[in-house]
């Protein structure tokens, strides 16, 4: 072991690009953190500062092994970058967990995948753009998490009424009548009759804004005449 060529390695290490990437990965980290998600801080560190390890180990080999062997050496730190980029892909498909229609740690996937992209920027030295992309990314991250607070997606929910009686079709007719009531939209409505027990059943598959409208739905559904019993559930994926 040559210590005096690792004495010389060290002195060349950019020392700038290792603390920025740590900076700017556990910055984004610590927003997913504050969210309660898997990938936090510690993760993004790794994420970003691995790819900057790796984009300078792409850059400064030719020049350690010397002049007589660069020549049969062809190193490519694009491919390099592109490889990182899609290798990273199982950790961030590793956050993301889907429940009934419910999907969550999409955005953390993709806050894993965009700090390898900040690490492959910091290890090219280009610092400026990576600080630039971290802000971005920060902004859009904590500044429309705000702003979607606001927005009421659509979502789609199952509806089960049991009636004590057999007239599905009565049960039926006021149902709807109480959804569009509320503005909500039947996407597909199915049913059963058990004459022997003297009940049946609707499964109405239905589309709505989320407005947690559930417990005034489900008091009005089950106070029409006949209906026994009523659910309210999400579709399972």
């Amino acid at each position: 072991m040559d210590l005096g060529l690792i004495a010389q390695q060290f002195q060349h290490l950019d020392w700038t690009a290792f603390l920025l990437a740590i900076a700017v990965g556990g910055a984004i980290g610590l927003e997913r953190e504050l969210h309660g998600r898997p990938a936090g801080v510690r993760t993004h560190m790794m994420v970003c500062l691995s790819a900057t390890i790796a984009i300078q180990a792409s850059q400064s080999v030719p020049t350690a092994l010397g002049e007589s062997v660069v020549g049969n050496l062809v190193f490519d730190p694009n491919r390099l970058a592109a490889g990182i980029v899609t290798g990273i892909g199982f950790l961030g498909a590793a956050t993301v967990i889907r429940s009934g229609d419910i999907v969550r740690g999409i955005t953390t996937g993709s806050c894993v995948w965009a700090v390898a992209v900040l690490g492959i920027v910091i290890g090219q030295q280009r610092y400026a753009l990576a600080l630039a992309g971290a802000v971005a990314m920060l902004a859009v991250l904590i500044g429309f998490d705000w702003i979607f607070r606001w927005v009421k997606p659509i979502v789609y929910r199952r509806l089960v009424i049991i009636g004590s009686g057999a007239d599905l079709a009565a049960i039926s007719s006021s149902l709807r009548e109480v959804l569009t009531e509320n503005k909500i939209r039947i996407q597909d409505i199915a049913g059963s009759i058990d004459p022997v027990a003297q009940t049946c059943e609707i499964d109405a598959f239905i589309r709505c804004r989320n407005l947690h409208q559930a417990p005034d739905l489900l008091a009005q559904v089950g106070a029409l005449q006949g209906v026994a019993h009523v659910e309210w559930a999400q579709i399972a994926g």
